[in-house]
């Protein structure tokens, strides 16, 4: 058995690893968004392979209906050519678009009925989270016996909580990004909501403790 010592090393490198893989990720997202904004459609189609598949994932969380789905992605992607001129710098590719995807999904399911929005409770609806393989952060660091009971677990708490915990967990969004993402006024109500939704995980996840080891490496 493994010392907490040797425990301690090997998450402080995979924390290491994680940010590695973060700033990377960046650097990429930065320099691909640049030639797409000096009109680059090989750029654009970059972009588009690099995110669909994500933004589609991300949109089953909420409706199982993939035609209004398939309907919020196209549009994320027809906005950007349409305001490209407009378009600055992003500091954050991935939030840019996770942002507009999420605006306009919304949007679309209250159009059609089928999302309910309570303005003191949030979110009530189909929110399912779902660790897909195209998940960064933590996926590669869970056996997959380990995702299945996460996920479970995570499927077992408020709707809310279940997707901060994909946004910051598993698409690596910051506290400031998930709190303009998820329509917070302040950066510390994702944090609090990030915290009650541990809380909760640790209830349900009292007999898988490796679990939570490795999702406590990554909270900031």
């Amino acid at each position: 058995m493994r010392s907490q010592s040797n425990l301690n090393r090997t998450f402080s490198s995979k924390r290491i690893t994680n940010k590695e893989e973060d700033e990377n990720q960046f650097n990429s997202d930065s320099s691909i968004w640049i030639d797409f904004l000096q009109g680059s459609e090989q750029a654009l189609t970059k972009l588009f392979e690099k995110y669909a598949n994500r933004l589609f994932n991300y949109g089953k969380q909420f409706t199982d209906d993939d035609g209004i789905i398939n309907d919020a992605v196209q549009d994320v992607f027809y906005q950007l050519i349409k305001n490209k001129e407009n378009l600055g710098v992003a500091q954050s590719v991935k939030f840019y678009i996770f942002s507009s995807f999420r605006r306009r999904l919304l949007r679309l399911l209250k159009q059609h009925k089928k999302l309910v929005f309570d303005e003191g409770l949030g979110l009530t609806g189909n929110f399912q989270l779902s660790i897909s393989p195209d998940y960064h952060g933590i996926h590669s660091f869970l056996k997959l016996d380990q995702k299945q009971i996460l996920e479970e677990a995570c499927n077992k708490l408020p709707v809310r909580q279940r997707e901060i915990i994909g946004l910051y967990f598993f698409e690596g969004l910051t506290y400031v990004e998930i709190a303009e993402v998820m329509g917070f006024s302040q950066v510390k109500s994702a944090r609090k909501l990030l915290y009650r939704a541990l809380g909760s995980l640790g209830d349900l996840l009292k007999k898988h403790r490796d679990i939570l080891r490795v999702l406590q490496v990554f909270v900031g």
